[in-house]
């Protein structure tokens, strides 16, 4: 069994701590629409067009739930609490970042179950110096990633965090990610999970790249809380990982994950693997690839199913079949 399989419903506690460290800032007057920038931000600004904020944190204060924070111009805005429906934008402007550190989240979610996250064109980079993730969600009602890229997140020293995307859902939420790059990361690099009984996460991953991961690249999770977690992946990668490319596990609950028109290739694990304690983990591929893997697939219990039309090629195990229909235990 793979080591990853392991960590299922551990939060790190660092990020924890870090996510409810944020302070608010005081009352004053908010805008619908707000600006940062790196070139003539300052803090003490209103962060409307003319008078830009520099930090995200700032902006997001000063954002009305619903609102808008723009990107004018590259450069680095800090780590963002968002308790409240927004969207952060940056559009053509060169690299609008997050640098991650010392065992916090670059963009942490925790929102209230009827609010709307919208994140575009942003980049989320770890640092090293303590560790942390990417992106964390933990509650709302969706959360829309687009044209992203996270890149090097790192495990802090007590071995948690590291994940490039960790959704880890306390509220029933649908969550999208598309055209969207995680790459090296030192923990699961895109990690879903509903967080409890009565909890159901929807999730598409489309045109989603994951690679060179310390563990495995994909991993769709119901832990021991019970919950569902439904994801379909589509017209994505899973490259390099030092696991499986795409993982599904089910300790309480149940958890699915469909595989379409994708590619798992050169993995040190499984091409796509399934684990089943007590829940119910069920796995589908079709129209896709899976070559070059230490296994081509493999089953610690639940369902593996093929619709027969995969390329399966040049794996470490003979490349078996996947079987078009298994019986459930």
């Amino acid at each position: 069994m793979e080591t990853t399989i392991a960590t299922r419903t551990t939060v790190p506690a660092l990020a924890l701590a870090a996510l409810f460290s944020f302070v608010a800032a005081p009352a004053q007057a908010q805008l619908a629409r707000t600006f940062v920038s790196n070139a003539i931000g300052n803090d003490a600004n209103d962060c409307s067009r003319n008078t830009p904020c520099r930090n995200f944190q700032r902006a997001h204060d000063n954002t009305l739930a619903g609102g808008e924070i723009t990107v004018l111009d590259p450069g680095s805005y800090g780590a963002v609490t968002i308790t409240k429906s927004i969207s952060i934008t940056s559009d053509g402007i060169g690299e609008a970042g997050v640098l991650v550190s010392g065992g916090a989240n670059g963009i942490a979610i925790l929102a209230g179950a009827t609010d709307a996250v919208s994140l575009r064109g942003l980049t989320i980079k770890g640092i090293g110096f303590g560790g942390g993730n990417g992106i964390l969600f933990r509650s709302g009602k969706s959360l829309t990633i687009e044209n992203c890229a996270v890149r090097t997140l790192t495990r802090t020293a007590n071995g948690t965090g590291g994940s490039g995307i960790y959704i880890y859902s306390e509220t029933s939420a649908n969550v999208t990610v598309t055209n969207t790059l995680v790459a090296q990361s030192e923990g699961v690099s895109l990690w879903l999970a509903a967080a409890g009984a009565g909890v159901t996460v929807k999730a598409i991953l489309d045109h989603v790249a994951v690679y060179d991961g310390a563990e495995s690249g994909i991993f769709v999770e119901q832990g021991s809380l019970g919950g569902s977690i439904q994801v379909t992946a589509r017209d994505s990668i899973a490259a390099g990982n030092a696991l499986s490319g795409f993982l599904v596990s089910a300790a309480a609950g149940d958890a699915s994950l469909l595989v379409t028109r994708s590619t798992s290739a050169n993995n040190g694990g499984a091409g796509i693997t399934t684990d089943e304690d007590g829940g119910i983990a069920v796995l589908r591929v079709g129209q896709s690839t899976i070559t070059g893997n230490g296994r081509s697939w493999s089953s610690f219990g639940g369902a593996v199913q093929s619709y027969g039309d995969n390329k399966i090629v040049g794996n470490g195990d003979g490349d078996p079949a996947i079987p078009t229909l298994i019986a459930r235990k």
